[in-house]
């Protein structure tokens, strides 16, 4: 039950976010982008400066769900990261923690194989601050209690508003 709350209480504050970020110019460099692999294997995502400077710390939160024959993964990362740069171009660091569930009936019955994964983020990011596409591309560490993949690559593509 707890799981379910959870998961309800972060795609409520996740959409929030996201419909309230519409229609307006913030000087925070906010995006809204898709990510392949990552920190949550497939997921849509929003991600915002804590600041007005151009190089600055910002968090991202996102939703994902991937299913392929008969397996499918849900994913909600939630992180931090550190831009490192100027004029749009960036290295960024971050650091994620990304629940995950697999298996079709984990809303419903709350039977499923649920674990909470860390990620690392080291990356090249575009982000225009005045607006338009962005682009990111790096590598992603995954690191459990039960296992360690150092070389998890991403790509994603988005907005910058």
């Amino acid at each position: 039950m707890k799981d379910k709350l959870l998961v309800t209480l972060v795609l409520v504050i996740a959409l929030s976010a996201t419909v309230s970020a519409q229609g307006r110019k913030s000087p925070r460099g906010e995006n809204i982008f898709a990510e392949l692999w990552g920190p949550g294997l497939f997921t849509f995502n929003y991600d915002t400066r804590f600041s007005t400077k151009e190089g600055s710390w910002g968090g991202r939160i996102g939703i994902g769900y991937i299913s392929i024959d008969e397996f499918s993964l849900f994913s909600i990362p939630v992180g931090i990261n550190y831009l490192m740069g100027k004029e749009n171009k960036y290295f960024e660091l971050g650091l994620n923690g990304t629940f995950m569930s697999s298996g079709d009936n984990w809303l419903v019955d709350g039977s499923d194989n649920s674990t909470l994964v860390g990620s690392l983020v080291f990356g090249y990011r575009k982000q225009p601050i005045e607006g338009g596409f962005s682009f990111r591309a790096g590598i992603s560490p995954y690191f459990s209690t039960d296992f360690f993949f150092p070389l998890v690559p991403y790509l994603s593509f988005g907005y910058a508003f």
